[in-house]
């Protein structure tokens, strides 16, 4: 159940959505005869696009996202494990074309391939199953070990697979049902810089610490503006900041013992 309404709730609270919603409403409004609400609902879509996509909202968000967590330095001399959630692959492309597709968040891997040669005792963890709503498909898991060896690191016996987490609850979950960390182990997790508040949270609140190593930026350079670049943004960042809401509400999310905002 949470799991069908987390996805809904991102899929309504994504402004490009809203804003298509909002001017299908004022096109009935019209139909029926009803100007008044057409206007409101047309100024409402207006409003969405102008914050959403004109201002720079979402970068500003996705700064703030980014900048909670930095990676300590130097990293700890001793290291028990090293847990990547997943969102790196495409597993469905890879499968029909038999080779592993990696996305956006490719960074994630070559991250955590580099931690796990830096580490060569620490145990690892590649957590990622369905994250779709129809959950068809193939596990992003099922093409871990394949796109590691892509980037030419061979985790061998070190590697668990956890295949079956749909959401980053269920990562923690799962991931902790598998591994069983012990009091007082050091343990690193990998994700997008944007993604890490919820990640450390969720995991703070499954009462397993973990040490932040972000990856995967989108903002601190000298990035071009423009509709698409600013709704996108927003997309990630509310649907990020939506997620913490949630999984607040819901127990799942509890603010770590020991933060580390970025200065």
């Amino acid at each position: 159940m949470f799991f069908l309404l987390s996805k809904i709730l991102m899929f309504f609270l994504a402004p490009l959505n809203v804003a298509i919603f909002l001017i299908c409403a004022a096109m009935v409004c019209l139909y029926l005869g009803r100007r008044k609400y057409a206007q409101w609902a047309g100024m409402a879509c207006c409003a969405v696009l102008v914050v959403f996509a004109v201002l720079p909202t979402g970068p500003v968000l996705m700064k703030f996202l980014e900048t909670r967590y930095v990676a300590p330095d130097p990293l700890p001399r001793r290291v028990d494990g090293i847990i990547l959630l997943g969102g790196v692959l495409d597993s469905d492309i890879g499968m029909s074309h038999g080779v592993p597709q990696m996305d956006a968040t490719a960074d994630r891997l070559i991250a955590f391939a580099n931690l796990a040669y830096r580490y060569p005792y620490a145990r690892l963890v590649y957590s990622s199953g369905l994250g779709n709503l129809s959950q068809t498909g193939t596990p992003e898991g099922a093409m871990a070990v394949d796109a590691l060896e892509t980037i030419g690191f061979r985790a061998g016996r070190r590697l668990v697979v956890e295949d079956q987490a749909r959401t980053t609850y269920e990562n923690a979950k799962l991931s902790k049902e598998l591994v069983h960390p012990q009091p007082g182990q050091t343990w690193l997790i990998v994700t997008s810089a944007w993604h890490m508040p919820r990640a450390m949270g969720v995991f703070a609140a499954a009462d397993w610490p973990v040490v932040p190593v972000p990856t995967d930026w989108r903002t601190g350079g000298k990035t071009g503006g423009g509709f698409l670049y600013n709704l996108t943004m927003s997309h990630l960042a509310i649907k990020e900041l939506g997620g913490i809401v949630l999984y607040a509400v819901t127990g799942k999310w509890a603010s770590p013992a020991t933060p580390q905002p970025a200065i």
